[in-house]
């Protein structure tokens, strides 16, 4: 049975939508004809950016598959075993949909990418949660994120290299929320405020230029003792963070914009070209050029 046809047979009562929107437009684009949960690799059955406004509410029995849903904006509310939980913008939903939930509009307009998905390792990954779904916050230009953004990109088709590359970053994202849900329900660890401070700063703030010595001064901390307590917690000196982080970033700009390669260093906080070049081969082993030439996305 394929998605749409299951969807629709999986809906408890016809779905509360504004005027000229049918149900199915809720499954996004349809990109597999069948549902195959064994297959070996992690694969989209449909998805898409939804544009969603009052009313709008769904109760779906049962559906063979799992879902990832991203908010953009707005908020939604997800109706599950008698709870109910708020997806707020820049929250991400990885959900079983093999028993009855409900998903309502809570702010309007509602927007947000859905992905169904199947594939035979996802029971194993949802065994994993300690609780009955995974909601996670994204920061921008988290790797999660930045999949995310690739998939809604993605040209999605039957051509292996194009199942691979989509299983791939389907699996970083899966791995992503439940690494998270596992790390939230752990006592935590004992890293002090400064240092999650300074690592949220290289997360959002990128772009901007620190030195050792701007980092002392911000949090009157010797240099050195922030070296060494930073790597300890996060397995590398801070700068190398930085520069890791500007790379990743980097290389999602290469394989989704027209930027030129001194435009995406600049944009990553390294003006000068030839050190942007270098850099990104020393983390990549390629050029930028060669990345976005050899890269399939």
């Amino acid at each position: 049975m394929n998605i749409k046809t299951s969807f629709l047979k999986s809906l408890t009562s016809a779905p509360k939508l504004s005027s000229g929107h049918k149900p199915e437009e809720f499954l996004g684009h349809i990109y597999s004809e069948e549902i195959n949960s064994d297959s070996k690799f992690l694969r989209i059955l449909s998805g898409g950016i939804i544009q969603a406004s009052s009313p709008y509410s769904f109760d779906i029995r049962s559906l063979d598959c799992y879902m990832l849903l991203y908010t953009k904006s707005g908020c939604g509310k997800l109706l599950i075993q008698n709870q109910v939980y708020t997806l707020m913008q820049s929250s991400l939903l990885f959900l079983d949909c093999h028993e009855r939930f409900r998903l309502d509009i809570a702010i309007a307009p509602w927007e947000y990418q859905i992905l169904f998905i199947t594939g035979n390792q996802l029971k194993n990954y949802y065994d994993l949660l300690p609780g009955s779904t995974a909601i996670m916050p994204l920061l921008p230009y988290s790797e999660t994120a930045l999949c995310l953004e690739k998939l809604s990109v993605f040209d999605i088709s039957d051509q292996t290299a194009s199942v691979l590359s989509a299983s791939s970053l389907l699996n970083t994202i899966i791995t992503g929320c439940v690494v998270y849900q596992l790390a939230d329900n752990s006592p935590s660890q004992l890293i002090s405020s400064y240092l999650n401070e300074m690592k949220e700063l290289f997360d959002t703030n990128f772009q901007e230029n620190y030195s050792l010595d701007d980092l002392e001064e911000r949090f009157h901390i010797s240099k050195y003792r922030l070296c060494r307590e930073f790597g300890a917690a996060f397995h590398m000196p801070p700068l190398q963070y930085l520069n890791r982080k500007r790379i990743e970033v980097a290389k999602h700009l290469l394989l989704t914009t027209s930027l030129k390669v001194h435009e995406v260093g600049s944009r990553v906080g390294i003006d000068n070209t030839n050190h942007f070049i270098s850099l990104f081969k020393k983390f990549t082993g390629q050029t930028p050029l060669e990345y976005k030439q050899n890269k399939i996305l």
